[in-house]
């Protein structure tokens, strides 16, 4: 995809629900804010409120029940939490000089009332249609969390002084009409970001040579100034529009790929994604504790972990950034400290730390297929838990992984690019917990593997 505008420099940042769950969250997320403006322009992308997209999908279900009443009552329950944080996370960010606070709650309230009156209207729409989640219908229904969340979030900003304007999602990403799932066109979607009229400053002010805000000795972080010339676009994630007008969604997740596609889209020099966790680990620490942090990674990496189930990027997330090799900084809203994980170019350079090579520690779970039902048996989900810990990578490993995928659905815990064709250590455990991932040696060469287990040793093993 050509890039149009090569001399654009500005990063795309986008916030999880997770980091916009409470009022405190929002305070460290506009500090986050403060400091990715000082250095060059930015464009924020967010997600739904946490938990808003579950329960969207609630509403769904209600509403083709014909259970108006019930839908009423969730719609509710969600603008008034959005009401609560917004107006909470102003008293927190300013503390003083709420004079526009009276202004900006009638503003939400006007909001907030228009998308219910729309949303009842799909609720009776939902009624009579035969396959709700996978239709224009669903798809507006569950749009309703970034919608609400983006145009609030930007007024918020907007107040507490941060100059920003509300983008509409639905009118620069541009998909097909697999809703539920759609799949963005990139080319229709860069025209339409470049051509919105709303941008047309901040694509004017991107273009001059910008130069990092100094910040005077006496001054507090918090005080530090801001570009005033340059908004700070607010995009809502997860959604979009077909070429016909239909409103469609990226998928679960789906926020991570707006702020990607936006990224190419843009010419951005970087994305960095913020979430609850300290970027990508080993495996999971909620399944096994002493996960490792993993300081980079490269795209290939990323994405495989990604496509192995890993919960902190959606599975989509890198194709759009690839070609134009923009990296992508996933980082803990709430530990600014933590420097996260920095995924790029195989060969990238980087000031964190050199690119994971050698030794990758995996752990995973093996679920056998049933040959009658097509259904799995997911080890997890018994007393006895086996925890693998693989040797990376060679060929012949990833080869390995496929032939064995062909004959188990393999739950990856943890990922990484590529997989030796030994095990580098074995354990079954009772609890998951107690077991220890580490491989047995990080130094061993990988011409001198520990041993080896063919298919049906590994068969034997789990499913005696």
């Amino acid at each position: 995809m050509s890039q149009t505008q090569p001399n654009s420099k500005h990063t795309l940042v986008k916030f999880g629900g997770s980091s916009l769950a409470s009022p405190n969250a929002w305070k460290l997320v506009f500090g986050h804010i403060r400091e990715s403006y000082q250095k060059q322009p930015l464009i924020v992308v967010v997600s739904a409120l946490g938990k808003t997209t579950r329960a969207l999908v609630g509403c769904i279900q209600e509403a083709t029940l014909g259970k108006r009443e019930e839908v009423e009552q969730k719609l509710n329950e969600i603008w008034a939490t959005h009401k609560r944080i917004a107006l909470a996370s102003l008293d927190l960010i300013l503390a003083k000089n709420l004079e526009q606070r009276p202004r900006l709650e009638k503003q939400i309230d006007d909001f907030l009332a228009s998308l219910h009156q729309e949303a009842m209207l799909l609720c009776d729409k939902l009624h009579h249609h035969p396959s709700p989640m996978s239709s224009s219908y669903g798809d507006a229904m569950l749009s309703f969390g970034e919608r609400a969340t983006s145009q609030i979030f930007q007024w918020v900003l907007d107040v507490a002084g941060y100059p920003s304007v509300w983008i509409d999602a639905r009118d620069i990403i541009i998909t097909d009409e697999t809703f539920g799932a759609a799949k963005p066109d990139q080319v229709r979607t860069q025209h339409a970001l470049r051509q919105h009229p709303s941008l047309s400053t901040f694509w004017s002010a991107v273009q001059k040579p910008q130069e990092p805000l100094q910040k005077p000795p006496q001054e507090r972080p918090d005080e530090q100034p801001l570009r005033k010339e340059i908004p700070i676009p607010v995009i809502g994630g997860f959604m979009g529009r077909s070429l016909s007008g239909f409103p469609t969604t990226l998928g679960f997740e789906g926020s991570d790929l707006t702020t990607t596609l936006l990224a190419e889209a843009s010419v951005a020099e970087r994305v960095t994604i913020f979430t609850d966790v300290d970027g990508i680990m080993t495996t999971d620490p909620r399944v096994v504790p002493h996960a490792k942090h993993i300081p980079t990674l490269s795209y290939d990496e990323a994405e495989d972990l990604a496509m192995g189930g890993a919960r902190v990027l959606h599975p989509q997330t890198l194709k759009p950034v690839i070609e134009s090799k923009i990296p992508v900084h996933v980082r803990n809203t709430f530990r600014p400290d933590h420097p996260g994980t920095i995924i790029g170019p195989q060969h990238a350079k980087t000031t964190h730390a050199p690119f994971v090579e050698g030794w990758k520690a995996v752990a995973m779970t093996l679920k056998q297929k049933r040959d009658d039902t097509n259904e799995t048996d997911d080890t997890n989900n018994t007393d006895d838990t086996a925890v693998l810990t693989f040797i990376h990578a060679t060929d012949e490993g990833q080869a390995l992984l496929r032939q064995w995928s062909e004959a188990y659905d393999l739950k990856l815990h943890v990922d990484a690019h590529g997989w030796h064709l030994y095990l580098a250590s074995l354990a079954v455990t009772k609890s998951v917990t107690k077991s220890d991932p580490t491989p047995a040696s990080e130094e061993r060469q990988p011409s001198e593997p520990p041993f080896a287990l063919s298919l049906p040793a590994i068969h034997d093993i789990f499913f005696p």
